[in-house]
């Protein structure tokens, strides 16, 4: 059986769920869910199998999947969840899931290319951030444009407008945004970094690394838990990360996903 989750069954999943082995199906449980829809299947003895959810609002197709047994049925659940909520033939869709759970998953995804590999890291080593730099400012409204700008510049897979309501800080040069970064997830539970780059002009100035210390330092003055996660190619970026106080916690893949065709068309 696959249907709808109700808000006592997410309250329950939530309630069992490790943060750090599925942290983006925990921020569809917390922070992003009022935009989330949940769909989980059972057995007939009413035991959870998996879970598939789809969030809203972002340009792009985005889903999380939390499978409990081996048994669990992505694509049945994706071809119902395409129908209910009316999403596109064909489509590409995209999920991170941990690279234990790979094993039950890849054989029923139709990749539109091949999944790669994500580390997810955690600020530990406190004593590692260098002092504050003064370059760094917090941004404010006046340099929503701008950020948004640099965002589109640095091709950042995953900004949408309402992180904007996060802090971001950045380091200008004269009225140009230089570098800039925010978080996608900003609360007392846990933060995570997000939107770094650094404008193509200013690159290998070391503008990166501000930002991502006062990011750091912001973060973890709000919460005891920081988070962000890279590319496991981006062997430049795991360095920087590595060298102020941040440690790999979990390996995971991000997957890019055809959704079916409506037979029935």
């Amino acid at each position: 059986m696959i249907r709808k989750l109700a808000p006592e069954e997410l309250e329950a999943i939530l309630a069992s769920l490790d943060r750090e082995r599925h942290l983006l199906y925990y921020s569809y449980l917390t922070f992003r869910k009022p935009r989330t829809t949940h769909y989980g299947q059972f057995t007939d003895q009413g035991e959870l199998l998996g879970v598939l959810a789809f969030l809203e609002g972002l340009p792009f197709y985005a889903f999380s999947v939390f499978p409990v047994q081996p048994s669990f049925d992505f694509p049945a659940v994706l071809a119902l969840m395409k129908k209910e909520l009316r999403l596109p033939d064909e489509a590409i869709g995209s999920f991170i899931v941990h690279e234990e759970d790979m094993a039950d998953l890849c054989g029923q995804i139709a990749f539109a290319k091949p999944p790669e590999k994500l580390l997810l890291m955690k600020h530990i080593h406190h004593q590692m951030l260098p002092a504050a730099d003064p370059r760094v400012q917090r941004l404010g409204p006046p340099h929503f444009e701008r950020i948004e700008a640099l965002m589109k510049t640095i091709g950042t897979m995953a900004f949408s407008t309402e992180e904007l309501q996060y802090p971001f800080y950045g380091v200008m040069d004269n009225k140009r945004l230089a570098a800039a970064g925010g978080y996608h997830i900003y609360g007392r539970d846990y933060v995570e970094l997000g939107n770094i780059g650094t404008d193509p002009a200013f690159r290998r100035q070391g503008m990166g690394k501000m930002v991502c210390a006062q990011l750091t330092r912001a973060g973890a003055a709000f919460s005891p838990n920081v988070y962000l996660n890279v590319f496991e190619e981006n062997e430049a970026a795991i360095r920087l990360y590595r060298s102020i106080g941040y440690e790999t916690v979990a390996i995971q893949h991000i997957i890019q996903f055809f959704m079916p065709a409506d037979s029935h068309k």
